[in-house]
């Protein structure tokens, strides 16, 4: 089992956390599965890690974690938006971009169903350690800035793009108090951008384990504003300067990490989850000033990667939903007789699994009759 030698562990009480003003903003696709059957009270804790650790209001940074199988590691990097403007970063706004506080329900991994249903026989992690990394700085867990932004109106005020240090607290818990021979560095949303760069932090922990980045529902994002985006959050400033010695200049997208860290790290599997009409996405693609089809942004998002790292999966789902990770549909969704459970179970297991893809159907990735019921 754990060391539990982190600083301060609260347990989870059943009435801990209550539905945030977020169910009803532009997240609530993805917020919160509610026919989730784990119990919070004995299954997950609380760590506070203090130090720098911070959330874009200032308030306290903490992060979950599960007793598990102790050579076996899940650490989930939550989604909740993100924002890099004073548009996007005003939580005055009716239609919130981003979760700005990590006490709210969309953090409680215990809300949450799929890999976090650890009641369902089928789930393939409910033995595992698990780490659920919440998010709230709105920096896709990269950032390192403190800004200062003033809205139309003339409203001024501040946001900690503390994501970096973060993250960082939650892999040196990580580090600390395990050992293990298999991880999983996953992430959904915004959490999947930063997947691979952690992956790579995980590889360097443990040079022995078999590591595996899994992206969840964000290959759609390339756009010309990505560059701008990551010098507002200071995403560079805490990257390993080693490794990424000269990239800044040679940023063109979010899954120029990905590249980096096969280089360094010869051993590390990657996979990606998306649906090809996911509204999530869209909505941000749209904020973003893109005008392209989502499937074919994910589509060119995987023709790159594999042309850059080996090995890559990735199953492509019809539908508009938003992630699969967190939600009951993670053990419905299928495509072309491939169930995403098994195929997820697969990759867990080092049997790396082809390619799957809506695209090769004879209907193509529309009209997907699944829905989260």
């Amino acid at each position: 089992m754990f060391l539990l030698n982190f600083r301060r562990i609260v347990l989870l009480s059943s009435g801990y956390l209550t539905l945030s003003l977020f169910s009803q903003s532009a997240f609530s696709a993805e917020i919160l599965d509610q026919t989730t059957k784990t119990n919070a009270g004995s299954t997950w804790q609380v760590v506070e890690p203090g130090g720098d650790t911070q959330c874009s209001d200032g308030s306290p940074y903490k992060f979950h974690v599960k007793p598990g199988k102790t050579d076996k590691l899940f650490v989930f990097f939550n989604g909740g938006g993100a924002c890099w403007n004073a548009q996007t970063c005003d939580v005055r706004a009716e239609r919130k971009a981003f979760v700005p506080r990590a006490d709210l329900a969309h953090n409680d991994p215990s809300q949450h169903n799929g890999i976090f249903d650890l009641d369902n026989p089928e789930n393939p992690v409910k033995d595992w350690s698990m780490v659920f990394a919440p998010y709230c700085t709105g920096d896709v867990h990269l950032g390192s800035a403190q800004r200062k932004y003033v809205t139309a109106d003339k409203h001024e005020f501040e946001i900690k793009h503390a994501g970096a240090a973060n993250s960082q607290a939650v892999l040196q818990w990580v580090e600390d108090n395990m050992s293990p021979e298999k991880v999983v560095i996953a992430g959904a949303s915004a959490g999947a951008l930063a997947a691979p760069i952690y992956a790579g932090r995980a590889a360097t922990m443990f040079p022995n384990a078999d590591v595996l980045s899994f992206a969840d529902g964000a290959a759609g994002y390339r756009s010309n504003q990505v560059p701008k985006i990551l010098e507002q959050w200071s995403v560079y400033t805490p990257l390993d300067i080693n490794k990424y010695a000269g990239f800044q200049k040679e940023m063109t997208s979010f899954y120029s990490f990905y590249g980096v860290e096969d280089k360094h790290h010869s051993k590390i599997n990657f996979a990606l989850y998306d649906s090809a009409e996911d509204k999530v996405q869209v909505m941000f693609k749209k904020m973003l000033g893109d005008t392209d089809v989502l499937v074919d942004a994910i589509g060119q998002t995987y023709k790159s990667l594999r042309s850059q790292v080996a090995p890559l999966s990735y199953y492509l789902a019809r539908g508009d939903v938003h992630t699969i990770l967190r939600f009951k549909h993670f053990y419905s969704t299928e495509v072309d007789g491939v169930r995403f459970v098994d195929w997820f179970n697969n990759l867990l297991n080092s049997r790396f699994p082809d390619v799957v893809d809506c695209r090769s159907l004879s209907g193509k990735c529309q009209n997907d009759a699944l829905t989260q019921q």
